[in-house]
């Protein structure tokens, strides 16, 4: 299956590429400082994109699931993260309007 590249995003201490892969995006990110940086796994985290950010965070406070750390903004995202069952990271992904 090929992908097709839908965006790209080049910072100065990062390059972001979304691709699309028949459906499912696929989000690469590469920086030259993380090349020692290590893992729990063979990803770095899962991301689900949702319509309400803050419903999400509600959802996991009333299931007693802490975030990894505040919301934040990045381009034209809200995120957050936080663990899953046996460790794994997960986000969550709202579209930012500003």
């Amino acid at each position: 299956m090929e992908c097709e590249i839908i965006k790209e995003y080049t910072y100065p201490e990062s390059t972001i590429i979304f691709l699309d892969a028949g459906g499912t995006i696929i989000e690469l990110i590469y920086k030259e400082s993380n090349k020692e940086r290590t893992i729990n796994g063979p990803i770095d985290h899962m991301a689900f994109k949702v319509d309400s950010l803050n419903e999400k965070i509600e959802m996991l406070k009333n299931n007693d699931i802490e975030l990894l750390g505040e919301p934040r903004i990045v381009g034209t995202a809200r995120i957050a993260f936080f663990n899953g069952p046996n460790n794994e990271r997960f986000e969550f992904v709202e579209k930012y309007n500003g």
